[in-house]
């Protein structure tokens, strides 16, 4: 244990000191360490903590034996009865008090038995704290207890006091990071008179440890770590004890690596301070608990931060925004603080400039342009889920890009692999995951999924449409639920021999074209047009690229896969029959020119419609659609400039 935190003193001999690590101790050995342990415990006039870390058997209505001799088929009488030493080590006079921790299968049946605590040599008169790693009668995994225990002494439980000791938030805490066994407790004090508490470790992210420096957990836990190999820092704990420290070291000692971190770590504290204050004085009086984890998942933090943080405050989010970021580029280094602060100005007082504080703030640390943008991606921040099938240029799809955006800008990605198996079994699998794990987010942030885009390759475009997978549970088709938007994978990932510009350049045209041109529909193709791939060839060849949405009335006998791949380079929006031809293709045409701008909303009406029993004309229709959110998200993805939302029509925002 670290002796800052717990206050300990390693009491053993030799090399090893107090830790006694074996396959083949034997009993003897093990009982003579505890007896030397107790010794001086006594000595020292302080309680004892003891940690049983292996394999155990017995529980399940009997007692708890540790295994010491290598084996757990070897009999009982080699190996340790734990409740008896238990009972006997917190009988024992001088110790101020004993703390077990016990880490083994059937944990729990490591509890003395009542005789041992009110009639031993102490009469009653002892204290005992027990942790045990499982149930009597269920068996434990990995250390679990081990781990996640050493993890808050060096962490710290927002819950708790200033103490960490075996109680309920301790355990309540343990009980959500493990779930494969069933932690427990178990406290005894009948001390006739007062000895304070036991406790393991103090907790860096207590209220009183916090108000004294005004940091949060997770810079008491930065700071704490980067003084540890330090001399003469013992009780720092503040930015301003900290910035005293450093001003009173000699020069020489300033160029020591290890000074030098803390020296940049100071100059963070400083960045977190200003921050809380502008941002207190801004949005003070407005910010909850609920709002600061909006805002946090709007800027990308981590499911730890949002999810598990038990009671987020503003501080706890600007020093994760801060302290947690790459230092490989200046402008990297303050990203998700922008983020931060963009989401929580769109959530506080969307639509509106930003405060004279902020704007104030942002110019002073060189991100006024960084935080306008943001602001402006976020404008409507309409969530919506965008789904690759990327095939990596094979005739398989290999995995599912999912990116979550809030208006247009991207807050989270993830990947899902496309298992070995079926096709389309694989890809639904994927899909799935990844619709999940976008809800995981929306739940955190108090939104609904509605808008779901999926880009898919050409060869996928023969198939089904993505509204008909039967995704959601592998039984409810996509577009049921959702409002399915179809995207050609093109401007991610282009066909062979055509260049990632090339199509970026086609997409800008098609949106430029759809903005000057009085156009109430797509340029219909015969099936005269579509009689040849060459003849096709030959007619794009004459038609600016991206000049229209191509629109096949009745689909050709052959070829129209290639023909397929042919249209959408040219311009990367398209409409087909659904099932290969239409009943009715004037009325179609004339349906579709009637709805124009309001599609593709009307489509994923349509389907929806059909699917409840009320066909019409628009549900016959497939599209790839292509609109200012798809050619900003490619952009984007290549790296490139983007033309902002305000700039194009309301007809391709929508």
């Amino acid at each position: 244990m670290n002796p800052d935190l717990g206050a300990c003193l390693d009491r053993g001999e030799g090399e090893s000191g107090s830790l006694l690590v074996g396959t083949a101790l034997g009993r003897t050995a093990v009982q003579n360490a505890i007896t030397t342990a107790v010794g001086r415990a006594r000595a020292d006039g302080g309680p004892l903590i003891l940690a049983l870390l292996g394999h155990g058997i017995g529980g399940c209505g009997g007692p708890l034996y540790f295994v010491t001799s290598g084996g757990t088929k070897d009999g009982e009488t080699h190996q340790l009865h734990v409740p008896s030493v238990i009972g006997t080590v917190a009988n024992e006079t001088g110790p101020n008090g004993l703390i077990a921790v016990i880490d083994t299968c059937h944990a729990a049946a490591a509890l003395p038995d009542q005789q041992s605590a009110t009639a031993g040599l102490q009469q009653g008169g002892l204290r005992l704290s027990l942790l045990f790693a499982a149930s009597a009668h269920l068996p434990a995994w990995h250390m679990n207890l081990s781990v996640q225990l050493a993890e808050l002494l060096e962490t710290g439980v927002s819950t708790a006091g200033e103490f960490l000791a075996v109680d309920e938030p301790l355990i309540k805490e343990l009980r959500t990071r493990i779930h494969t066994q069933e932690p427990g407790g178990f406290m005894f004090d009948g001390a006739p008179t007062s000895g304070g508490s036991l406790w393991l470790a103090h907790n860096v992210r207590s209220a009183s440890r916090r108000a004294a420096g005004a940091l949060g957990g997770l810079a008491c836990e930065r700071l704490h770590k980067l003084l540890s190999p330090l001399e003469e820092t013992h009780g720092i704990s503040s930015r301003e004890q900290l910035t005293d420290w450093l001003g009173g070291l000699e020069p020489e000692r300033l160029g020591h690596p290890a000074v030098q971190r803390v020296a940049e770590f100071a100059r963070d504290l400083s960045v977190c301070a200003v921050a809380v204050t502008v941002l207190e004085e801004t949005f003070g009086e407005t910010l909850t608990d609920d709002l600061l984890r909006k805002a946090a998942v709007r800027a990308g933090f981590p499911t730890e931060v949002v999810v598990r943080l038990h009671c987020p405050s503003l501080r706890d989010m600007v020093e994760y925004a801060v302290l947690c970021q790459s230092a490989v580029a200046p402008a990297g280094r303050s990203r998700t603080l922008v983020h931060f602060v963009a989401a929580l100005a769109h959530l506080i007082s969307p639509g509106e400039g930003l405060p004279q504080q902020l704007a104030v703030w942002a110019s002073r640390s060189g991100v006024s342009s960084a935080l306008n943008s943001r602001v402006i991606e976020l404008r409507g921040a309409t969530p919506r889920l965008v789904l690759v099938a990327a095939d990596d240029g094979g005739e398989d799809v290999v995995r599912v890009e999912a990116s979550l955006l809030f208006g247009s800008a991207v807050v989270h990605t993830a990947e899902f692999p496309c298992e070995a198996g079926p096709a389309r079994g694989a890809l639904g699998a994927a899909l799935e995951e990844a619709r999940l794990w976008a809800l995981s987010w929306l739940t955190a942030a108090g939104e609904g999924l509605v808008a779901v885009d999926v880009s898919i390759p050409t060869f996928l475009l023969l198939d089904s449409p993505p509204e008909e997978w039967k995704v959601v549970r592998g039984r409810r088709m996509l577009g049921v639920d959702y409002d399915v938007t179809t995207r050609w994978s093109g401007l991610l990932t282009p066909p062979s021999g055509v260049l990632l510009d090339e199509m970026l350049d086609a997409g800008s045209r098609l949106l430029s074209s759809l903005q000057s041109r009085a156009r109430c529909g797509p340029s219909w193709l015969s099936l005269d047009d579509l009689s040849s791939v060459e003849k096709l060839q030959q007619m794009l060849g004459r038609r600016r690229a991206g000049g229209c949405v191509w629109g096949v009335g009745a689909l050709p006998e052959k070829d129209f896969d290639l023909m397929l791949e042919e249209l959408l380079i040219h311009s990367p929006a398209l409409i087909w029959p659904r099932h290969g031809g239409v009943c009715d293709a004037r009325a179609l045409q004339d349906e579709v020119a009637e709805h124009w701008d309001s599609l593709p909303e009307k489509l994923q009406r349509a389907f929806q419609e059909q699917m409840e029993g009320d066909p019409g004309h628009l549900a016959d229709i497939r599209t790839t659609w292509h609109d200012a959110h798809w050619q900003d998200f490619c952009q984007r993805r290549a790296g490139r400039a983007v033309v902002a939302p305000q700039d194009v029509t309301p007809k391709e925002q929508a």
